[in-house]
């Protein structure tokens, strides 16, 4: 009975001992690789894979579609999927901040309900809280433009900064134009902000209170609208999370999230070229050897006999 037990605390120690093999069994589950192939692979028992399994679908990132069969969820993201010990968990990204300004076609804005936050020379702007789509702070720049702040929100997917957008846009023209009479330029909108951060618990002792890493990326950030002008950069500090890296370019972003899953793939790859280098050598030193005497035979042919 002894003997059970400790071969039972043995095998607990081994699955802990594979932080990665979440992601791994994750990305060939998602490129159709059945599990039996899938142990074979990462050298670990069927008995050992089907924990991996259970505990990934316990938690909603796989289905069992039939017999050896299981399917990722489409709402899984694996770029986004990173390990913590022997738990696979999604890195928490946040919407850190969304600003969009649009210029005024007509009207004046009238009403008592908004606030003054700050009295510049020849400059009075005015502030608005709403609670729609999230929560949203207009301002009102004079009567010139108005900005957009969106609330700070957690997301799941990058494309949801680009609806989030759209829908902030649209809501605006409908909302001034009904409730004050006034146009909005919406085909002129601009994001001129945005923060996007991920947190990184792994990293969070390299940084101290207070400290802040940025780099020029030294192009323009990806664009949500067609008038949209900002400058790349990307930047580490401790806000909203205590690491975070926070860009304002979602096509940096995209890259950081999928660094994981590439990180994997190279390893795999490294592994695979590893293992094989001794006989793709033999091969091509026989197929060097093959193209000599080939090489000396047909040195030795006369022309006429081909033709």
């Amino acid at each position: 009975m002894g003997e059970k037990r400790s071969s039972n605390k043995k095998e607990v120690q081994i699955r802990s001992s594979n932080p990665n093999l979440n992601l791994s069994i994750l990305h060939q589950l998602e490129q159709g690789i059945r599990p039996i192939q899938i142990a074979r692979e990462l050298n670990i028992s069927k008995s050992n894979l089907q924990y991996y399994l259970n505990k990934l679908k316990k938690i909603g990132k796989i289905k069992k579609k039939g017999y050896g069969v299981w399917e990722v969820q489409k709402e899984v993201q694996i770029n986004f999927v990173r390990d913590e010990g022997d738990i696979c968990t999604s890195s928490i990204t946040n919407l850190h901040a969304l600003q969009i300004n649009i210029p005024i076609l007509s009207g004046k804005i009238k009403g008592a309900d908004w606030k003054i936050g700050e009295k510049l020379k020849n400059w009075l702007p005015k502030y608005k809280g709403l609670t729609n789509l999230g929560g949203l702070t207009l301002k009102n720049n004079n009567n010139k433009s108005i900005t957009i702040f969106a609330k700070s929100r957690n997301i799941e997917k990058l494309e949801e900064i680009d609806n989030l957008t759209f829908k902030i846009r649209a809501f605006a023209h409908d909302f001034f134009k009904k409730k004050y009479g006034v146009v909005l330029d919406v085909m002129n909108a601009q994001v001129k902000n945005l923060n996007i951060a991920t947190q990184d618990k792994n990293s969070e002792d390299m940084i101290k209170k207070g400290e802040k890493f940025e780099l020029d990326l030294n192009k323009q950030a990806e664009k949500i609208l067609p008038k949209d002008n900002i400058k790349g950069k990307s930047w580490i500090d401790g806000s909203p999370f205590k690491f975070t890296a926070e860009t304002n370019d979602k096509e940096w972003k995209r890259a950081y999230l999928q660094m994981p899953l590439m990180m994997k793939q190279i390893a795999q790859a490294t592994h695979y070229i590893s293992q094989n280098y001794a006989s793709h050598v033999r091969l091509v030193e026989k197929a060097s050897k093959v193209m000599e005497k080939l090489d000396k035979r047909l040195s030795q042919t006369k022309l006429s006999e081909f033709i």
